[in-house]
């Protein structure tokens, strides 16, 4: 017989003859296989040691942003512990939840956990989990029977600090084919909806930092709230959308929203549109230029009044409810902003009698018709109330009063009267009536340059 037997014909000869008719060699084999045996009946035994250790233990699973521990030098990916639907999220805070082990099964390198507590905060291992380190550190996978939605939700924020305890599980008999194996969780619906809208502009909220939508997703069956964000854009720009639709050309905006799903229950979504993006601050620029020349369209208003600060004008002659802050930071600047969208005949002169003008004392006022601007600047003893307008060929008027709030107050109220004669009965019926605090100053067109120098010389002179 030869004596390179194979060993488990050798074991199966053992059942057919008698070993005293079996060959040295072959009785040698057996006695080997016989102590392999004995190893394998340790090493079952040793094995079923392990089980029973780990099978009752309460530990803890510790997590950092993207990563899971069981011990502290090997970390473990979400979905190595069933946690695939959030493998695009971190947790923000330090946080651990406490388990109890039900079953390990080795070959497999994985535990059945119940989870006992959700805790948010710093933690260290208890001694009996260290004492397992050798064992932990060769799972793959930690299955969870069930994780609580508010739980998991509220250790992945960093919401309230503390602990919040898991209910119970009820468990049922299985039956014997089963093995009493704990039942693997459901495997989770994930899917993603991608869809594009053209949505009307003026469904559009324009909300600081961005714009809001409310948009109907077929596939939910209802609607949900977007955000496009933009930080050139701020919620006081909701009263003039129709003018950025002017800017933009067109009335509705395209958008882009993707929404990530699972078990039918949104878990992100964000938004985007070309046309939002656009809007920076050059075009803000473009869309104040056409408010102020839509306002300065309006032919007339039905108000009783002629002279206007910068917020009743635009309150008068604008259709929004716009705040003159969202555009201007004060007077002087609406003043700058009209002389950029105007053909004007007098901008140095304007220039000129805007860097002059007590704005401390009084606010600008402007006049509609025609477009006009009423400042005061401060002499030495007296102030000047100067009337210029925009772009018609008249003379500069300046009434000279005492330096006195009380006389500058009734002096505006006055002016109020002047502007009514000049609107109905032109300007020569107010310049045959004596005034002495009034004089005039004209212009010259014949050399702009020079008419410029000329009216500067004239109207300092007179600001005594």
């Amino acid at each position: 017989m030869q004596q390179d037997y194979d060993v488990q014909a050798l074991v199966a000869l053992k059942w057919h003859y008698p070993p005293a008719s079996l060959p040295n060699y072959t009785k040698m084999v057996l006695a080997h296989q016989s102590i392999y045996r004995t190893e394998f009946i340790y090493l079952r035994a040793r094995s079923s040691k392990k089980i029973s250790t780990m099978i009752g233990q309460e530990l803890k699973i510790l997590f950092n942003e993207d990563k899971a521990y069981l011990t502290p030098n090997r970390s473990m990916t979400f979905k190595q512990i069933g946690l695939e639907h959030i493998e695009k999220k971190v947790f923000r805070f330090p946080a651990y939840w406490t388990f109890r082990i039900k079953k390990y099964i080795e070959h497999e390198r994985r535990i059945f956990c119940d989870i006992l507590s959700y805790n948010i905060g710093e933690t260290d291992f208890e001694s009996n989990q260290k004492q397992l380190s050798a064992i932990l550190n060769t799972l793959e996978t930690v299955t969870f029977r069930s994780i609580d939605t508010g739980g998991l939700l509220n250790t992945l924020s960093g919401g309230n600090t503390g602990s919040l305890s898991h209910p119970p599980s009820i468990t049922t008999n299985r039956a014997a084919h089963y093995h009493n194996y704990e039942p693997l969780p459901r495997p989770v619906q994930k899917r993603t909806i991608t869809e594009t809208f053209f949505i009307p502009l003026k469904n559009v909220r324009f909300i600081s930092g961005g714009v809001s939508i409310d948009i109907k997703i077929q596939q939910l069956s209802k609607s949900i709230e977007f955000t496009i964000f933009n930080g050139d854009i701020i919620a006081e720009f909701d009263a003039v959308k129709n003018y950025f639709a002017n800017i933009l050309k067109t009335k509705n905006i395209q958008v882009t929203a993707i929404i990530d799903v699972s078990d039918n229950e949104v878990i992100s979504k964000s938004a985007q549109s070309p046309q939002i993006d656009e809007i920076n601050k050059e075009l803000i620029e473009k869309v104040k230029f056409e408010f102020l020349k839509d306002a300065r369209k309006k032919t007339s208003v039905d108000i009783d009044k002629n002279l206007f600060t910068m917020e009743e004008y635009l309150e008068a002659f604008t259709d929004s409810k716009l705040k003159s802050s969202t555009f201007f930071n004060n007077d002087k600047e609406f003043l700058e902003n009209l002389l950029e969208v105007s053909n004007t005949k007098h901008y140095k002169h304007l220039r000129f009698l805007s860097s002059k003008h007590a704005g401390g004392v009084m606010k600008l006022r402007f006049t509609h018709n025609p477009f006009s601007f009423f400042f005061l600047i401060e002499g030495e003893n007296n102030y000047h109330v100067v009337w210029e307008t925009l772009n018609t060929a008249e003379a500069t008027y300046v009434w000279g009063i005492k330096k006195d709030p009380d006389i500058l107050k009734s002096t505006l109220k006055q002016l109020e009267g002047v502007m009514n004669i000049i609107k109905t009965k032109g300007r020569m019926a107010y310049l045959l009536t004596e005034d002495d605090s009034f004089s005039r100053i004209f212009h010259d067109y014949t050399k702009p340059a020079d008419g410029f120098i000329k009216w500067k010389s004239e109207i300092e002179s007179m600001l005594t």
